[in-house]
């Protein structure tokens, strides 16, 4: 008796360790890459400065622009950012809206490292991640997360600047 219940042990753990590994092919077959650019400026931003060091300010600040997917695919964004920085380096972190033509929707969290290009008069922008936070459309129920980096084009932070940003993105969506 002992036996026939160990084989039957047996038996259950290989069809749940099968079932596991198909479940977690279908998962990766269904994951999409996309890259793509975000060209945006920022509408309007205010800073405080800390007093405790030079140079240390949070801001907040909204931008507006557009991003540009590998695909053919174009999206509106609308980005609400915050931050920290020490003389130009710091983290920021922002929450970001991607609004596609036919009205589709992705919502992502962000957050990166920003530091001064070398000739001090430009941001950089490194280690960006973000992830997924909502979708609507053909994103409803979208899951995945992402890599940016980015600099800032204008030698002046502030309302009217300029901003790059290169994106990876990988992504589920559930089946239907």
């Amino acid at each position: 008796m002992a036996i026939k219940k160990s084989i039957n042990i047996w038996i259950i753990l290989g069809i749940l360790i099968i079932a596991v590994w198909l479940l977690g092919s279908a998962t990766q077959a269904g994951a999409e890459t996309w890259k793509g650019r975000n060209c945006s400026h920022m509408i309007k931003v205010e800073s405080i400065e800390v007093g405790d060091v030079p140079g240390h300010i949070v801001y907040v600040g909204e931008l507006a622009g557009v991003y540009s997917c590998d695909d053919g695919s174009v999206a509106t964004t609308s980005i609400k950012t915050m931050g920290e920085l020490t003389k130009g380096s710091g983290k920021a972190q922002s929450y970001e809206v991607f609004t596609f033509e036919d009205g589709s929707t992705t919502w992502i969290k962000a957050q990166c490292t920003i530091r001064p290009s070398p000739d001090g008069k430009t941001g950089i922008w490194e280690g960006g991640k973000f992830e997924y936070i909502k979708g609507t459309g053909r994103f409803e129920g979208i899951q995945g997360s992402g890599t940016f980096t980015g600099k800032r084009l204008a030698a002046t932070p502030g309302a009217g600047a300029q901003y790059l940003e290169d994106i990876t993105i990988t992504y589920t969506l559930p089946s239907k």
